[in-house]
């Protein structure tokens, strides 16, 4: 069963580092700042890179940012660095190395910046919120899911719709369907303007809607119940938006 975390804006930080009192301590000075500012974030820590690369491929563990050292006694963090890219364009990456001779690795991949060992608190800092800042642009079109004790990203584009039966959401996308504890009242006040409530246990993407009806909207072949109480509203919307689009 998942969880939903959406509407806190869940952060999900990741760090990579064979050596233990570097995490420690790269966890320590994230963890008070994400506090300080305010920010609702999970922290998972990896010893190598093979875990990391495992949970990506099999776990549907989705990185927002990740602090990823590039020497990693077996694996290197520019491979690692690459699979990441395989599963996600947008999960920001930085780099912390003893070495300044891996710099200019980070370009192939994409890496905001690189932070030096040994670690200073103002340069960690810096970049973190230049991370957070970069995350902002583009977090507003995700809803956050936890799975287990790994977090799933979906790209609201990619939502059909969602059903809600007693305490749990159905979110149906094009090509999965995940449940969750949650509340449709939750969900609308975080949706894009392109989502209305076509019923007390529905709610519809009308980028995705074919045609309405008195009764229900089509959404890819499937029958979308819409209430006498919430008709006008949806029609009038989906009018003001076919002619938008």
């Amino acid at each position: 069963m998942t969880k939903f975390k959406s509407y806190k804006k869940l952060t999900s930080i990741c760090i990579c580092d064979d050596e233990k009192q570097q995490r420690n301590m790269l966890n320590k000075i994230i963890t008070r700042e994400m506090d300080l500012w305010g920010y609702p974030y999970q922290i998972k820590e990896y010893s190598n890179g093979e875990s990391l690369v495992y949970n990506l491929e099999h776990e549907n563990y989705y990185i927002d940012i990740i602090f990823l050292d590039i020497e990693l006694g077996k694996s290197n963090g520019v491979d690692i660095a690459k699979t990441i890219r395989k599963h996600s364009k947008d999960t920001i990456i930085i780099f912390v190395t003893g070495f300044s001779d891996y710099v200019f690795h980070g370009y192939d991949v994409g890496a905001l910046n690189y932070i030096l060992k040994p670690y200073k608190t103002e340069k960690i800092c810096k970049v973190l919120k230049e991370a957070l800042k970069k995350l902002e642009q583009w977090k507003e079109n995700f809803i956050t899911v936890q799975i287990g004790t790994n977090l799933c990203k979906i790209n609201t584009k990619d939502i059909l719709y969602f059903k809600s039966e007693l305490r749990k959401l159905t979110v149906v996308t094009f090509d999965k369907t995940l449940e969750y504890y949650g509340k449709l009242n939750d969900m609308e006040t975080v949706l894009p303007s392109n989502f209305i409530r076509t019923h007390q246990r529905y709610i519809v993407n009308l980028n995705h809607v074919d045609s309405i009806t008195q009764t229900y909207a089509k959404v890819q072949n499937e029958k979308i119940p819409i209430s006498r109480k919430k008709y006008q509203e949806v029609v009038g919307k989906f009018t003001r938006y076919m002619l938008e689009s």
